[in-house]
């Protein structure tokens, strides 16, 4: 019997993020769509375990095919297919080095604001169209100086603006900040100026960079302390699909760690101690760095409002580096 429930529509279903997104609305009962750049994607996800071992629930997930989010009336066709629910995780939360400073503006923050608005666009002219959920970051509020250069000593909560930096930008993580930004303001404006039928929450998370140091890299740059674990993200974009938990339009914070952030020396000491083996083949190291910034946040509203207390440092680090050594593990095979 085909399922009743409600569809969502997964933008970036094929990224970190937005797979983990995948399973946990699938496992909260929706049936989903998921957006991915090609066929070969989707068919990647479909032989993954956590769908394999779903059963059932594994036939609640179709896809559609968007090679590029940010080209004109992407989703128009997507979000003709009974969807209800869009959740937007299709927006990048690294860049690559290489982009030279006159490509920063058309390859990194044009390509966030086209995308952002076209999601918007898309769902408002869908009337079936019930909440959209957007992946946001920290960077969205907190300006690029206060993230990985000066300590900061101001605690960024849901309330906080847009931050609002301008080029010339030194680098091309500044200039992903300036976009996800703008990115927010895009958001905000389109909300006030069209005034939507569906609400709109954005979930503002932190990516994890945390293998370098623990390869033996010795990473020069600073990285913001905080961290949240992958799985609370994608359990709180399913949790938020709740019009009645929350009804209105809202922001929420997520973080491990919020009011002094993650402690990363943790994660070296972690290694250490439980990857032993991994050590002695070269896979981990013990004399990597990585310098921190430590950025306050609270995120007590969003404990409140989904009832949910994050995973800490600890388990992050756990599953991150399991992961690797199941990949390492596999290459060794020739698998």
């Amino acid at each position: 019997m085909a399922s009743t429930a409600p569809t969502v529509l997964i933008t970036g279903s094929a990224s970190f993020v937005g797979f983990r997104t995948l399973v946990a609305t699938l496992e909260a009962g929706y049936r989903v769509l998921g957006a991915v750049p090609q066929r070969e994607d989707a068919d990647h996800i479909l032989s993954t375990p956590s769908i394999k071992r779903m059963g059932d629930l594994g036939g609640n997930l179709t896809f559609i095919t968007v090679p590029d989010i940010a080209a004109d009336r992407s989703l128009a066709e997507a979000v003709k297919r009974d969807v209800e629910y869009i959740i937007h995780t299709d927006s990048p939360m690294t860049v690559n080095s290489t982009i030279t400073a006159d490509r920063y503006d058309s390859q990194i923050i044009q390509p966030l604001l086209k995308g952002t608005n076209n999601v918007l666009s898309a769902a408002l002219g869908n009337p079936s169209i019930k909440r959209v959920v957007m992946t946001s970051s920290l960077m969205a509020i907190a300006p690029y100086n206060e993230l990985f250069e000066l300590e900061s000593f101001t605690t960024f909560n849901d309330a906080s603006p847009a931050q609002n930096s301008h080029p010339p930008y030194r680098n091309a993580v500044e200039a992903l900040c300036a976009g996800k930004g703008r990115a927010l303001v895009v958001t905000n404006t389109f909300l006030t100026k069209n005034k939507p039928h569906f609400t709109r929450d954005l979930n503002k998370g932190s990516n994890q960079q945390t293998l370098r140091h623990l390869r033996s890299d010795k990473v020069p740059t600073k990285l913001p302390s905080q961290t949240v674990f992958v799985d609370d993200v994608a359990k709180v974009h399913a949790l938020a699909l709740n019009t009645k938990k929350v009804a209105t339009t809202q922001n929420f914070l997520l973080s491990s760690s919020a009011s002094i952030g993650s402690p990363w020396y943790r994660a070296l000491e972690i290694v250490k101690k439980e990857y032993a083996d991994q050590v002695k083949k070269g896979w981990l190291g013990l004399d990597g760095e990585q310098p921190i910034n430590r950025v306050m946040i609270d995120d007590g509203k969003t404990k409140k409002v989904f009832n949910i207390n994050f995973a800490g440092y600890d388990k992050q680090i756990r599953s991150l580096l399991d992961q690797y050594v199941q990949l390492k593990t596999k290459e060794e095979k020739g698998n």
